[in-house]
């Protein structure tokens, strides 16, 4: 019986994570989802979010973007687009993007809803035509 899993976590341009470990939680799209050994085999795909997991005694955390995962006996393999370690990460920089990605999507949201309006208002219109049309 396995007490580690061997972790690893690759991106197109490198392998940023090989460790050892007795458990890891990734970030499902279904929802958050631990692994310890042992686990049943599996594939499944990620969300943006933490994947975590201890080494020698510490727990680590790293920002991965989307991708997939796969167990198979002691080994959890980790394919993702983009993973970000602690160390990476600007603060200011992220809460920057934060900021703009929340206008950028206000915006979009406001012009949806003017055209859903629009559209609602048009609608009534072509509604109005056919109901007057049928009455002749």
């Amino acid at each position: 019986m396995a007490d580690q899993l061997k972790l690893e976590i690759l991106t197109p341009r490198e392998r940023v994570i090989a460790a050892e470990t007795p458990w890891v939680t990734l970030p499902g799209t279904m929802g958050e989802m631990g692994v310890l050994p042992e686990h049943i085999p599996l594939v499944t795909t990620l969300n943006s979010g933490i994947l975590a997991y201890e080494e020698n005694g510490q727990r680590k955390r790293a920002a991965i973007h989307y991708g997939y995962a796969q167990v198979q006996g002691d080994q959890v393999t980790v394919l993702t687009e983009m993973v970000e370690l602690d160390e990476m990460i600007d603060l200011d920089r992220a809460r920057d993007a934060e900021r703009r990605a929340r206008e950028a999507l206000q915006n979009l949201i406001g012009k949806q809803e003017e055209s859903e309006t629009r559209a609602v208002k048009h609608e009534a219109k072509l509604t109005r035509s056919l109901v007057r049309q049928m009455l002749k």
